[in-house]
């Protein structure tokens, strides 16, 4: 089993916990270092305390210090907690362990120190939804560095259950795939999604799902079955195929139009994350 560098970036929210154990899960059955990462978000406002009058805002910025070491100690008990249930060391160095990040000056430089070396990132479902952190310093971060995302559904491991690859002949498709090796290696059968429809028609050849095949064997992971799939909105008709087919992972890229084009009129990725019923999801841009 190749080992892995698993980042988490925890932001507070309860389901935390469900990324957590994912990434402990992960530590453990490839005997590496998963490295937890607090980056909770400002709350909305706080970067006009102005409006509370002069005097109130060194009292603003003290609960906000409050607040953000009250979110750093609950994320500690987690990592503790998951350690545990694991078996999990609780220093880097350790064939399988589980850390919390040593604090730099905020957690934007704490977690921009640790993305360069990570295979990818763990973040819950409560940080892509809606208008969530991704949407802020958290996503801003994570496309700057480049790195592919895993958006943990529930605490559960996809190991040993089907996995689906999203496939267009894309670059981001490709090191979607690229990066999520180690997890398609775990699954119990692969199946690559196309819509024939949405293909870049310049792109046939590279589009061809047997180039995955043959990729995938070479790295010693079984060809996958192909399962093409029509819907007048693709993201959520790969989702639901993806789901039909009992994928406990989804693997495809992201944002091949930009973030705020997506944001306003709607794309496949937004429907990925967005589907807190569907399968874990790991996506690359």
């Amino acid at each position: 089993m190749s080992a892995l560098s698993i980042l988490v970036a925890a932001t507070g929210a309860p389901d935390d916990e469900a990324a957590i154990a994912v990434a402990a899960d992960l530590a453990k059955s490839h005997e590496s270092v998963a490295v937890v990462v607090t980056f909770a978000p400002l709350p909305i406002g706080v970067a006009m305390p102005a409006f509370a009058g002069a005097g109130a805002a060194p009292m603003v910025w003290r609960g906000i210090e409050d607040r953000q070491e009250a979110i750093a100690a609950r994320v500690e008990a987690v990592v503790g907690e998951q350690a545990r249930r694991f078996g999990l060391a609780r220093r880097r160095g350790a064939g399988g362990a589980l850390v919390k990040a040593a604090a730099r000056d905020s957690g934007w430089a704490t977690l921009m120190g640790e993305l360069p070396l990570a295979d990818f990132t763990i973040v819950a479902q409560s940080s892509v939804a809606g208008e969530g952190p991704w949407t802020g310093p958290l996503g801003e971060a994570l496309m700057e560095a480049r790195s592919p995302v895993y958006v943990a559904r529930d605490g559960e491991s996809s190991a040993g259950r089907p996995a689906a690859i999203a496939w267009d002949g894309s670059p981001e498709a490709g090191r979607a795939i690229r990066a999520a090796l180690p997890l398609l290696k775990q699954a119990s059968e692969v199946a690559i999604l196309q819509d024939p429809d949405g293909l870049d028609t310049d792109n046939d050849a590279g589009a061809d799902p047997d180039r995955v095949n043959r990729y995938l064997l070479a790295h010693d992971v079984a060809a996958g079955a192909v399962i093409r799939v029509r819907g007048r909105r693709i993201g959520p008709t790969l989702v639901q195929a993806a789901t039909a087919f009992g994928a406990g992972l989804l693997v495809s890229g992201a944002y091949r139009h930009s973030r705020l084009g997506e944001a306003i009129f709607g794309g496949a990725t937004r429907s990925f994350l967005t589907n807190a019923e569907g399968p874990h999801l790991l996506i690359s841009h």
